[in-house]
């Protein structure tokens, strides 16, 4: 019983030096494994027209910018960054042509003294023509 004791705790004492130093030197393989599939994810990428990689929010120049990276680091990260970038630029733009579209639809409010005219229709002349026939 003794002995059985001592085999467990020097195994499971070399099991924790051997799972950290697995650990260790498999992070940077893992790191690896995973740029080369990202990397062919980004590759199968190319395959969509220019419609399809807009609605993700890129353009053909960012597939190869990412691709053109090291085939060690993952070229998805450099994807992620500039179709985010590119995302905060567009709806910067959109807040604004509200705030512009809000100010140009506020009606504005006539001078002090003058009457208010009464607004004219889209399309319709400001002014009338009488005529008899």
């Amino acid at each position: 019983m003794l002995l059985m004791t001592f085999a467990t705790k020097s195994l499971s004492s070399v099991s924790a030096g051997a799972t950290r130093v697995v650990t260790l030197t498999l992070k940077p393989v893992n790191a690896i494994v995973k740029a080369l599939i990202h990397r062919r994810e980004v590759m199968r990428l190319g395959e969509l027209d220019e419609r399809g990689l807009k609605d993700i929010g890129l353009v053909r120049s960012d597939l190869d910018g990412a691709l053109s990276v090291s085939w060690l680091s993952d070229p998805s990260l450099i994807l992620a960054e500039r179709s985010s970038a590119r995302h905060g630029v567009a709806s910067l733009r959109r807040q604004a042509a509200l705030r512009q579209a809000e100010t140009a639809a506020a009606p504005r409010a006539p001078a002090r003294g003058t009457p208010a005219e009464p607004p004219a229709l889209s399309g319709a002349p400001s002014h009338s023509v009488a005529c008899s026939a």
